[in-house]
């Protein structure tokens, strides 16, 4: 695995996500909750391909702020 490159496109699919939130379309929470379970998924076939997809999920879970405890 080429590490750089796939922690650019996580970086990238990060900023996807925040505009797709700015825009009101979904929630970075969301989105990267959906993109791990898709990674999952993936990865029952494809190994390689889900690891990707699960380091990008989790590009976007460090991005969020930490959630308030009430």
């Amino acid at each position: 695995m080429d590490r750089p490159l796939v922690v650019a496109h996580g970086k990238l699919v990060a900023l996807v996500a925040s505009v797709l939130q700015g825009a009101g379309v979904t929630t970075t929470d969301e989105f990267s909750r959906l993109l791990a379970i898709y990674a999952a998924t993936v990865s029952e076939t494809e190994p390689a391909e889900g690891e990707i997809l699960a380091l990008w999920a989790q590009t976007i879970s460090e991005m969020l702020p930490p959630k308030a405890t009430h």
